[in-house]
């Protein structure tokens, strides 16, 4: 395994772990949580966008579906963007973007070397 499939692999367990953080936080209803999907009236699907971004979490790191994950992750992290754009002014929109970066850097690191 080379330098940069380490480096890859590295990048998308970290993605990972920071998606899953979330996706429990959406599950388990923090208030914070809680908060932003009443703000943006979507509280009715606040549980399974956690449930998804924890599958897309888990694809990820499993080398034969780590292109599924990717793909998965930024679509959730590009309606984050959106979301956040659009109803939230514009705050912590680096958090989806790193998020879905990292999940395709990991990947095309880890597969191509």
């Amino acid at each position: 395994m080379s330098i940069l499939a380490i480096i890859g692999l590295v990048i998308s367990v970290l993605t990972a772990l920071v998606l899953v953080k979330g996706s429990i936080d959406k599950i388990m209803g923090t208030e914070e949580m809680k908060a932003n999907f009443s703000f943006m009236k979507l509280e009715k699907i606040r549980v399974a966008t956690g449930v998804g971004e924890l599958l897309a979490a888990v694809l990820l790191v499993i080398p034969a579906t780590s292109l599924y994950g990717a793909i998965l992750i930024s679509c959730f992290m590009s309606g984050a963007v959106a979301l956040h754009l659009s109803l939230m002014g514009g705050v912590k929109t680096y958090v989806p973007l790193l998020v879905g970066a990292g999940a395709f850097l990991g990947y095309i690191l880890t597969s191509c070397c």
